[in-house]
């Protein structure tokens, strides 16, 4: 089990606000895949960069990639377009309250916001939920004659081994 700090992103090779930033200058100030990458220190040498189209298509669906916040957001598929994807950034701004003429001017700013947005999260290689709720069928209790769930604590691991 570990703790991440909330600027990174869980199964992501950049940080969460790098994403955000990347998204930022791709779908709202319309900067290239090549000028995007160089600033965040990829080669010059390749003019594509397919991060940034996957996670445009992953924004606000993916479990990972702040699917959480999708349905509560009204989405509900992926961006398929930079029109579509733009709407989703947009609406995962507002949702931190970040105006889009000051995103980037203020990148201490955004680097808190898509911080916020990580805190208390709890995340499984499939999915991510806040703490504060449980998951849906998480804990439910066994149907009678069926043997109930022992669960391991500091000084009892539990009658099986684990798995």
């Amino acid at each position: 089990m570990s703790r991440l700090p909330d600027w990174l992103h869980p199964w992501r090779w950049y940080a969460a606000a790098v994403i955000i930033e990347a998204l930022y200058r791709h779908l709202i100030m319309g900067e290239t895949a090549r000028e995007i990458g160089m600033r965040f220190g990829r080669s010059p040498d390749y003019p594509e960069w397919r991060s940034l189209q996957r996670w445009r298509g992953q924004l606000l669906v993916s479990p990972t990639l702040w699917g959480w916040l999708g349905l509560r957001l009204g989405i509900g598929s992926a961006a398929k377009s930079r029109n579509e994807g733009r709407v989703h950034l947009i609406r995962f701004f507002g949702e931190m309250h970040i105006q889009l003429e000051s995103a980037v001017k203020r990148a201490g700013e955004l680097s808190t916001a898509v911080g916020g947005t990580l805190r208390g999260l709890v995340h499984n290689r499939r999915q991510a939920w806040p703490l504060v709720q449980f998951r849906p069928g998480m804990f439910q209790r066994p149907d009678s004659g069926q043997p109930s769930i022992t669960l391991p604590t500091e000084k009892d691991a539990g009658r099986d081994p684990p798995t």
